[in-house]
Formats: structure tokens, C-alpha cells, sequence
């Protein structure tokens, strides 16, 4: 959760706006990031360490184009440059412990993706457009099932295929349990398969389904405290329609990610 808000986080300019540069990065530990402020170019950056349950985050700050004044300076006073990365560090852990509070992740238990035969679509998308992609599939994909007779027999799903965790990006299968039936017509962007049985981690997901990969890097931390070998290719099963509004702290989904038997 915090490696990822820090990657997107864009000095809370729009993204058309583009404030913050992440030059390097090493999944989940550390983040090199520009940001442009006024006539300064102020290098952070972020190193993150997980204890127990507690994540420490530090962030060492450097203007690029004043960096001596700034060091002959801080000892004496604290210069508007200090001050303006102390507040602005402090802003993002406020929003932070906000995010934190609006969704709950249970326990951890073994359990298995179960086995299902679903409609399709295969979308990409960046890890925090997962839901709005969904959105735009959603009705695409349940007028071909209502076009065609073919009835929904349980909560759709989410089964991920590729995610590249350095560009945040990932590649995925939005799908719809339906009746096992070879018969039914595939079209060009609309498939039918049967999806696998797999041992796998599972916990359950209560928030809005925008931040539900919050819970996949719950099971990631758990599995790397236990030594516990998965593979980060995560399956959500939703039970919760976001049309239909409501609390959306109350929505649940149960989360997977499978175990690496290779």
C-alpha cells in the first residue's frame, strides 16, 4: 500500500500535470523520485521497511540545485525548503492512516482458487485502474451473455495473468462464472474457459474494490514473514455489486494468491 501511493502520489497536482519522476525503483523497499517545485528540483528518496506490522518510512531529501547552501544552512535554521518537506512528508502519512482506515483485510488461511467455467474479457490496465477498467467492460460483457441466453451461475472475478510490479502495470481476466456448455460462441474479445483449482493464500477483503489490492500485499507480507512461496498472480472474487452502491465497507471479496509448487 505505501510503495504504491508513493509511485503514484503526483505532489497533488493532476496526472496531466506531471510533478514527480520515479526514476528507480525496487518493489516495496525503496523509490527514487524528482520533484519539481518553483525553481528548485528536489531528489527523495523513499526507503520502506516492514517490522512485524508496522511499516517505517524514510524519505531523504535533496535539492538538486541548491544542495550546498541547503547543507551549510540546515544546521543553523530551518530554511523554507525543510520546512516545505517536512510538511509535505507529513501530508502523505495523514493520507496514509486515512486510506488505512477505509478498508479491513482478515486472517490469513490456506485454502484453493476454486475450480469455474466463465465468460471473459482480457483487459489491461494499471494497478489503480483495475476497478474503473472493469467498470467500462462490465456492461459490454453481460449484454453478450444476456444477447445470447447464457445465465450468470456466481460472483464474477478477477484472475490476474501478468503484473509487472517495477511499471505498476498488470494484465487480467474479468470474468463471469456461467454454465459449463462447449457450445457457446467465443468472439473476438469475449472467451469461455474453465479456470484451474490451486492451492493458494486467501484472505478476506472488506472496502471499496479501487483498493483492493491492499489486501494482495497483506498476503505477499505474510507469506514472506512465514517463508511461504506464492505466486503473485492474485484471484478476487467479488460479492458486492458497486452499482448498487451502499457502504462500500462492507463490500467483500475474497482474495487469493496462489502457492508455488514448482
Amino acid at each position: 500500500m505505501v510503495f504504491n501511493t508513493l509511485a503514484a502520489w503526483n505532489n497533488w497536482e493532476p496526472p496531466s500535470n506531471k510533478m514527480v519522476k520515479t526514476y528507480s525503483a525496487v518493489p516495496y523497499s525503496k523509490l527514487n523520485q524528482e520533484l519539481q517545485v518553483s525553481d528548485s528540483i528536489i531528489n527523495i528518496e523513499w526507503e520502506i521497511k516492514r517490522t512485524d506490522s508496522v511499516t517505517v518510512v524514510t524519505a531523504y531529501v535533496k535539492d538538486k540545485n541548491h544542495s550546498l547552501i541547503q547543507k551549510l544552512k540546515v544546521p543553523f535554521v530551518r530554511t523554507d525548503f525543510v520546512n516545505r518537506m517536512i510538511a509535505t512528508v507529513k501530508r502523505i502519512q495523514k493520507e496514509l492512516n486515512a486510506l488505512s482506515k477505509e478498508y479491513k483485510v482478515g486472517p490469513m488461511e490456506n485454502s484453493k482458487i476454486p475450480k469455474q467455467y466463465c465468460a471473459y474479457i482480457s483487459l489491461e490496465s494499471k494497478l489503480g485502474e483495475k476497478a474503473s477498467k472493469m467498470m467500462a467492460s462490465n456492461a459490454y460483457i453481460l449484454t453478450y451473455l444476456e444477447d445470447n441466453n447464457i445465465a450468470i451461475m456466481g460472483h464474477p472475478f478477477v484472475e490476474v495473468s501478468q503484473w509487472n510490479k517495477e511499471k505498476g502495470s498488470m494484465t487480467f481476466n474479468f470474468c463471469f462464472p456461467v454454465a459449463h456448455n462447449e457450445d457457446y460462441q467465443s468472439t473476438e474479445d469475449i472467451k469461455f474457459k474453465m479456470t484451474q483449482e490451486k492451492p493458494a493464500l486467501k484472505t478476506i477483503f472488506n472496502g471499496n474494490y479501487r483498493i483492493s489490492d491492499c489486501a494482495w500485499f497483506s498476503i505477499i507480507d505474510f507469506a514472506e514473514q512465514k517463508n511461504i512461496d506464492i505466486e503473485r498472480l492474485p484471484t478476487e472474487i467479488f460479492f458486492n455489486d458497486p452499482h448498487e452502491g451502499g457502504n462500500d465497507r462492507e463490500w467483500k471479496a475474497e482474495i487469493y494468491m496462489p502457492l508455488n509448487n514448482n
